[in-house]
């Protein structure tokens, strides 16, 4: 009879341990790239929604500005002109200026004062775009008639778009001393800004690539103007 007793494995042969090491920096590599992929996702989705997020701020800013436009008929009250101009590549580059009632985000004046506001694109220092900018005089009973100071709205701007609804059509200018000192019913608002620019170069001198494109496009009535409830107003492209 034998006697001899079977031995016990009390662990795990090399080729064990180097077979599971190899799985597992299988896995973390899999589980790295995968991640990194995701952030790489996140981050881009990040910078398409800021810069998108940018124009429709700045377009709604001017839109604002716009509401508060009043009729050039008023005490203190002057013409509510658009130009239709050209900028940089060709592009539209149009300007507007106007007279509306400060609010309670107007400093140096008060409140329900008319103000003159200026909104028109200048040559900017960035390397892509123009500047937004916005003039405004808020003492019409100066004396002397002083420059009107700017603030830039916002950078990278591409083209900048005003178009003038009548009643009857879409116009690219307005002369309100033409039209019985009216405020046109609708305002179109076309902006078109450029997202981050990239450098100036690419990778061992490669060209760089143009920015992209955000555009925005709001319609907004002028509630000074003698747009009704129940007017269609349709929004040609």
């Amino acid at each position: 009879m034998d006697n001899h007793k079977a031995t016990t494995r009390k662990g795990f042969t090399l080729l064990e341990v180097l077979v599971a090491a190899t799985m597992t920096a299988l896995l973390a590599g899999t589980l790295y790239a995968t991640l990194s992929i995701a952030f790489k996702a996140r981050r881009a989705a990040t910078e398409e929604v800021a810069n998108f997020r940018g124009a429709e701020l700045a377009a709604d800013f001017i839109c604002a500005e716009l509401r508060s436009a009043v009729v050039p008929n008023g005490i203190l009250a002057g013409t509510f002109t658009g130009t239709d101009g050209t900028g940089m590549a060709g592009r539209e580059s149009d300007t507007v200026s106007f007279y509306r009632t400060a609010d309670a985000t107007d400093q140096d004046v008060g409140q329900g004062d008319i103000m003159k506001v200026e909104l028109a694109c200048e040559d900017s220092s960035q390397v892509v775009g123009m500047d937004m900018v916005r003039h405004v005089r808020r003492n019409l009973l100066a004396p002397v008639v002083y420059d009107m100071p700017g603030e830039v709205l916002c950078r990278n701007v591409l083209a900048l778009n005003f178009r003038y609804f009548d009643g009857m059509s879409w116009l690219d200018s307005w002369d309100s001393t033409t039209v019985d000192n009216s405020l046109p019913l609708a305002v179109e608002v076309d902006l078109t800004q450029a997202g981050d620019a990239p450098q100036a170069a690419g990778a061992r001198g490669a060209p760089a690539e143009a920015p992209a494109e955000y555009r925005t496009i709001h319609v907004l009535w002028m509630p000074a103007s003698s747009l009704t409830v129940g007017m269609q107003i349709e929004v040609a492209q």
